[in-house]
């Protein structure tokens, strides 16, 4: 866990936006929420019904987000999403656990106009250093330099470049191209922004990566998986992917991201620390806090004991 001081600290730099006072929560059904939940059956249509976003659909600065649209696993013009929805569609595509999906959808509530109105679009994630913009990004480019939401393919291939020609990913190339992503933001953007906030969502995005494109285990996915993800957010089924059998959850993510920090030994932004616990912590830090996590979430998130 982290230390009290600590935490102090990193509420003041990581909470980024003042959420006060409690609102009434409706009783929710979670059990039914949660009912049959999981990835959805080999055959199902939507993992190879593959449409780019058209006019009026919107999308966000995460390619898996965008992937889950493209797919219709999630609503396809991007909008409205909401927890329950968010929980249903993140688990039928990618088999992402419910307690951790309710964690993120928090957070994506904080971009909306009005946190406490149960949904956001994907559009509205686009701000930077807010809620899940960051610099040093994999497949992005800084806001310094312009656009900071499509995909960015010099900054993609500084990551494929570590895995040396290689077929699979491991965890030792991912983290090292993951700090080659922030040295080189580091050197060129003059204001770029690397607080442990931005290490916490840079070294949950990989890990995020390596897990959903293999397992929450390994870290060793086909690289043309990964490329699928990326390059053009689209669910690589027809190469041969299928969805973790295993649910892919706070504890996984926050395990392999203890895995790929201790491979490079990247120096920790002050005020923060890295155990497995921890990234529960922080994430939950950036939304605001337990009670902020379960106003915004209706109370969904204090039945997974978040």
């Amino acid at each position: 866990m982290i230390p009290g001081s600590s935490v102090r600290e990193l509420v003041a730099r990581l909470v980024v936006i003042p959420l006060i006072g409690t609102i009434a929560v409706d009783a929710l059904d979670v059990d039914n929420l949660l009912s049959g939940l999981g990835p959805a059956p080999a055959g199902d249509p939507r993992f190879t019904d593959f449409q780019p976003p058209g006019p009026g659909d919107v999308r966000s600065p995460c390619p898996g987000l965008n992937t889950l649209a493209n797919h219709g696993f999630i609503h396809h013009d991007g909008r409205n999403m909401t927890i329950p929805h968010l929980i249903d569609g993140l688990a039928a595509g990618l088999n992402i656990g419910a307690e951790l999906t309710t964690v993120l959808g928090a957070v994506g509530l904080l971009a909306s106009p009005n946190p406490f109105g149960g949904a956001f679009d994907l559009d509205q994630l686009d701000q930077h250093n807010f809620p899940i913009e960051h610099d040093t990004s994999l497949s992005r480019q800084d806001a310094y330099f312009g656009d900071d939401h499509s995909f960015y393919g010099p900054n993609w291939q500084q990551v494929l470049d570590h895995y040396e020609g290689a077929s699979e990913t491991s965890i030792t190339a991912a983290s090292n191209a993951k700090l080659a992503r922030v040295k080189d933001s580091l050197a060129r953007n003059p204001q770029v922004v690397y607080s442990f906030r931005e290490f916490i969502i840079s070294y949950g995005e990989t890990a995020f990566y390596l897990q959903t494109m293999s397992d929450p285990v390994s870290g060793v996915a086909n690289l043309d998986f990964v490329k699928s993800l990326f390059e053009e957010e689209k669910l690589p089924y027809e190469l041969g992917w299928r969805p973790s059998s295993v649910p892919i959850t706070l504890a996984s993510l926050g395990a392999m991201v203890v895995e790929l920090y201790g491979v490079n030994n990247e120096a920790i932004p002050e005020g923060g620390i890295v155990v497995a616990d921890s990234y529960q912590d922080a994430l939950e830090l950036i939304v605001g806090g337990v009670e902020v996590l379960a106003n915004l979430t209706e109370g969904i998130s204090s039945a997974f004991g978040l």
